[in-house]
């Protein structure tokens, strides 16, 4: 469904506002522990800037969602296309037949037969697909399909060609894999662990000497968060390397 972007950020100050006000009840008990309550209404403005953050932000992660789960297993249903355009099926019936695979690229071919059934013209159908798909290789897919359409070419030898290209690079981008998570491993076994070890340490020695009382509210809970909030980049990094492809 169709939203302007005056009203989708409109409905994002609702979540913002409720994301707001849990992280000012938070900050509240830290800093009233720390004697310094009053600070909390220079923090309010930057809680809800996030939360506003965090909410745009949401279009460009599923779309991220959507584009990866079609690439990593766009192979399946793209060569299942060219089989049966081989066999003698009309493009439509491909489409349809294609989006019964247990794929998710499988389903966004199924959308492409349902708009043509529903009175949609190929040409216009496929040109939609590509305009709105994420996914890049999906575009690609597509294009010599309408191309071949345009020109009276060859659909199955366009799409044969594109989908040989398609797997040289995804065989570059596992082989680019490979070298990259050697040297991001070392940097989590670095950061990700052996520090946050040798701080937490630390930081219990040098309250010990100096006298401080350790508590878990607030001391041990904002380490608590830091070493959670880094645990979890590290998980995206690791999760944004890695090709998501089935060859």
């Amino acid at each position: 469904m169709y939203m302007s972007p005056g009203r989708f950020i409109a409905i994002c100050t609702i979540p913002a506002t409720i994301f707001t006000l849990n992280l000012a009840v938070i900050s509240f008990f830290i800093l009233d522990s720390l004697g310094f309550t009053r600070m909390l209404f220079l923090f309010i403005p930057g809680f809800f800037g996030l939360g506003m953050l965090l909410c745009l932000l949401i279009p460009k992660i599923n779309a991220d969602r959507i584009a990866k789960n079609i690439e990593a297993d766009i192979f399946v249903p793209s060569r299942m296309l060219v089989t049966l355009l081989e066999s003698g099926n009309s493009l439509v019936s491909a489409f349809e037949r294609v989006s019964r695979t247990r794929t998710v690229s499988g389903q966004y071919f199924g959308k492409i037969s349902t708009e043509i059934f529903l009175g949609k013209n190929i040409d216009q159908a496929i040109s939609d697909a590509i305009r709105n798909t994420p996914s890049r290789s999906f575009k690609r897919v597509l294009e010599p399909i309408r191309n071949s359409l345009r020109t009276g070419a060859s659909i199955e030898k366009n799409l044969n060609d594109t989908l040989i290209d398609l797997t040289k690079e995804k065989i570059v981008e596992i082989e680019q894999y490979e070298k990259r998570l050697a040297p991001v491993s070392m940097f989590y076994m670095i950061f990700g662990t052996i520090i946050p070890t040798i701080l937490v340490v630390a930081l219990i020695v040098v309250f010990s000497v100096i006298g401080i009382d350790i508590t878990f509210f607030p001391f041990l809970f904002m380490l608590l968060i830091a070493i959670i909030l880094m645990q979890l980049f590290f998980f995206h990094v690791f999760q944004n390397i890695r090709p998501l492809v089935k060859l």
